[in-house]
């Protein structure tokens, strides 16, 4: 009588190998993939298809706002915008800050009547040693609605100002009353005390706006005040920069920050005379160096 093979004894040791080949697979796999990060917080990131800025990102705006109607001086604030940071630093400028350009000396509002935008650039970065990178020039109806985007702030006015509630503690300002603080022109201490008190101001407004809603309005606040304003910012520069900006509101905190022009009056209290030693206090922000990390980083090949 034939015997019959035994199938069983074939098939346990062809399973022992199978299940044997699937550890050894997935222990290969486990380990190259611990190796090139994908079991860690990076692939959080790849899920939200988030682009982490970098310092060619970085720029310096001039904010004007020239109520032209007016007789009012002048208002010059440069934001130092740092996206890989997650960081935006305010500076105000006196409109009456001497510079020497050339071999002329002038104040910057005289500069920038004379001159135009660019004579004001020049006399920033002659004076301060801060290049700018886009202008942004406002009227009246375009810093409102600026102040409307980020829907005003809570803040305390300096006692003594005219037309403000005297109270020593953080009023509410709407955009009509924001833009009368940046061009009382009757602070104690002159030119100095409202370009300081201007960049705090925006510094407030910015750190107390939702910036969830801000990046969800952004495009639509681009071409609302792309046509109220005067700039050399074209559509193609919001858009290589919009996912920078986007990453910094996401995920930053508190991001705007503040430096104030130091320096002194003239004999007469007619003029702002910045420190000497000013630009070296701001050059970790504003100065030549960081801006040379920016130039290398555009030009740096990529990977």
């Amino acid at each position: 009588m034939t015997k019959r093979k035994k199938k069983g004894h074939v098939a346990i040791p062809f399973l022992i190998a199978l299940l044997l080949g699937i550890l050894v697979l997935g222990g290969i796999a486990m380990f190259l993939f611990g190796k090139i990060g994908l079991n860690d917080v990076n692939v959080v990131e790849m899920k939200k298809s988030v682009t982490k800025p970098t310092a060619a990102d970085n720029m310096t705006l001039l904010f004007v706002l020239d109520e032209e109607a007016d007789p009012m001086p002048t208002t010059f604030l440069l934001a130092r915008v740092l996206p890989e940071e997650k960081k935006i630093v305010l500076l105000s400028f006196p409109a009456n800050m001497l510079a020497a350009v050339d071999g002329k000396t002038n104040t910057l509002e005289g500069y920038y009547r004379t001159g135009g935008i660019q004579a004001a650039e020049k006399a920033i970065e002659t004076e301060a040693g801060i290049a700018t990178d886009r202008y942004i020039i406002l009227d009246s109806a375009a810093f409102q609605k600026i102040c409307n985007i980020y829907t005003g702030v809570y803040f305390t006015v300096p006692t003594g100002t005219k037309g403000f509630t005297d109270s020593g503690e953080p009023q509410y300002l709407g955009p009509g009353q924001m833009e009368k603080l940046v061009t009382y022109p009757f602070f104690s201490h002159g030119e100095i005390d409202r370009s300081a008190i201007t960049a705090d101001m925006m510094c407030e407004m910015i750190n107390q706006s939702d910036s969830e809603r801000i990046v969800q309005s952004m495009d639509t606040s681009f071409k609302t005040l792309v046509n109220m304003i005067q700039t050399d910012i074209t559509a193609m520069d919001y858009s290589d920069k919009k996912s920078a900006l986007k990453y910094m509101y996401t995920y930053g905190s508190n991001i705007a920050q503040c430096r104030f022009a130091v320096g002194s009056r003239g004999e007469d209290a007619d003029v702002f005379l910045l420190d000497t030693d000013f630009r070296d206090t701001i050059s970790e922000v504003f100065g030549e160096a960081s801006q040379a990390e920016e130039t290398s980083a555009t030009a740096a090949p990529e990977e």
